[in-house]
């Protein structure tokens, strides 16, 4: 593991902004996210054999639409096979991710034992609405809550406190190092702009998803982009940690270019990697929205930083 710490933390006056963002998302957190338990992991539609079941009438579904509607739909769903139990299950996960689909769960028709299906409907309609009760769906981004203030909550809403630590490690380190070296407007400017830019880049990227993005990362993907393109003249101190071994771990002094292929490509790279709609959990294009926001803004401030040569 190597991170960039381009600060030493000695005097916490030099960032006065950077440490009440990381006191505001802890704050929040403990506030409204803290405990919160929806209740869904409960729902029938999750269990094992609901998700079958979500699958095979999602397959039904599919198949159903009219061949001169156009339908984004990953090309992987049509290697499926309505009688593989596992792939019927993947594909129910899927499926629950579809607003078009959960829109007209209810009123579709599909083939199957009726009792069971009439069961299923009934299930879905109670999986919505706990769903969109959820406060990191009311308070996240996605395209079925997307409102105007969802493009700031988003961005200091975390799904765990995990999530909540490793994106606070991260804006400390970066946000310090962007608030000395260019203050503490600039930082704010960033961090917000840089966070939209960045759920610009998740809902383009996932047009009918009903799972809300939480999370700073892409904010700090803006930092860390606009960092590494805006500082050029210095080389930065990385830690790295390899084990707790003597000499496997420490600082080194590298160049600050050398956070694109560290962290930016790797998100680059998983964006391709994951087939459509199965990804991880982490909205990698989110961050590559908010990096493609830092590095043209850290373009513009190195541009406007650098002293015009005159001749004498």
């Amino acid at each position: 593991m190597i991170i960039p710490c381009p600060e030493d933390f000695k005097d916490y006056s030099k960032y006065p902004l950077t440490i009440t963002l990381a006191v505001l998302n802890v704050f929040i957190f403990i506030l409204i996210f803290s405990g919160v338990n929806s209740g869904l992991t409960s729902s029938p539609v999750l269990q094992k054999d609901g998700l079958v079941l979500t699958g095979r009438l999602y397959y039904q579904y599919l198949q159903n639409i009219p061949a001169e509607i156009l339908y984004e739909k990953p090309q992987w769903v049509h290697q499926m096979s309505s009688g593989n139990t596992e792939q019927m299950g993947i594909l129910g996960a899927f499926a629950l991710r579809d607003s078009r689909f959960l829109e007209q769960a209810e009123a579709g028709v599909y083939r199957g034992d009726e009792v069971q299906i009439a069961a299923w409907k009934k299930n879905i309609t109670e999986f919505r609405k706990k769903y969109q009760e959820q406060l990191l769906y009311r308070f996240g981004l996605s395209s079925g809550a997307k409102g105007p203030l969802s493009w700031l909550t988003y961005q200091f809403s975390h799904s765990n406190w995990m999530h909540l630590l490793s994106n606070l490690g991260f804006l400390v380190l970066l946000g310090a190092a962007v608030e000395v070296m260019a203050g503490s407007w600039v930082l704010l400017f960033v961090y917000m702009v840089g966070g939209m830019a960045g759920g610009l880049g998740f809902l383009l990227s996932d047009t009918h998803g009903t799972v809300p993005m939480v999370g700073a990362s892409a904010s700090i993907s803006a930092l860390l982009a606009f960092y590494c393109v805006a500082e050029t003249r210095m080389r930065v101190k990385f830690l790295y940690f390899a084990s707790p071994m003597p000499g496997h771990y420490g600082a080194i002094y590298l160049p600050t270019l050398l956070i694109i292929p560290l962290f930016l490509v790797v998100d680059l790279a998983n964006l391709w990697a994951i087939p459509e709609g199965l990804g991880g959990g982490v909205a990698y294009a989110a961050h590559l929205g908010g990096s493609l926001f830092g590095t043209m803004l850290g373009l513009i401030y190195r541009a406007k930083s650098t002293p015009i040569l005159t001749p004498s």
